[in-house]
């Protein structure tokens, strides 16, 4: 009987994480279109994917755009962008007070809320009404800020769409050997038989 031959095997893999982090959000934000019910959960939980995936962006070109990346690192991601817009030549002509920049920072801001979380007591400031008409406004939900942006799928989208627009004008900036935007990793995978 013959001795078993020796196989080596090997694999590689790049993992794109903030294409992971995308179709993730996009995936979530779909669940919650089809079934409304419920679904607050599902878009407060596409902003947030939706902001992890344009800070992992930020992190793919910075490695790519500079050497000390592990030093900028550490910058806020609203830093992070504005470096990279420096370094690339983006321009937005309507600067952070206008879309997509002012979604940009108000998706921050939640996500931010939302890795920060803090309990708290809200007050409404108290309404006079006629007992004719006080039950619209007795009804009326007590919901802080965040809560009211997941109410429907708006903000979500918007924040999905605009992201998308700086992520484009990022990615096209760019001159080093790049991916397809929100394309996934690549892998290999070989075995080689051993004598």
């Amino acid at each position: 009987m013959s001795k078993p031959r020796k196989v080596v095997i090997t694999k590689q893999r790049s993992v794109h994480m903030y294409s992971e982090l995308w179709h993730a959000a996009g995936c979530v934000l779909k669940a919650g279109a089809t079934n409304p019910a419920g679904s607050s959960w599902q878009f407060l939980s596409g902003v947030v994917l939706t902001a992890f995936a344009f800070e992992a962006y930020l992190n793919h070109v910075g490695a790519r755009s500079f050497d000390c990346w592990d030093e900028l690192d550490r910058l806020p991601p609203f830093a992070k962008l504005e470096l990279l817009c420096e370094k690339l030549g983006v321009k937005f002509a309507d600067g952070s007070g206008a879309r997509p920049l002012q979604t940009i920072g108000r998706m921050l801001t939640f996500r931010n809320t939302m890795a920060h979380g803090r309990s708290m007591e809200v007050d409404a400031k108290p309404l006079v009404r006629t007992t004719e008409n006080y039950l619209v406004a007795y009804n009326e939900e007590l919901l802080v800020e965040w809560e009211r942006l997941i109410r429907t799928d708006e903000f979500a989208e918007r924040v999905r769409e605009d992201v998308r627009r700086v992520l484009e004008r990022l990615h096209e900036a760019r001159s080093d050997e790049k991916e397809g935007l929100f394309e996934f990793g690549s892998g290999t995978y070989g075995a080689t038989l051993v004598d």
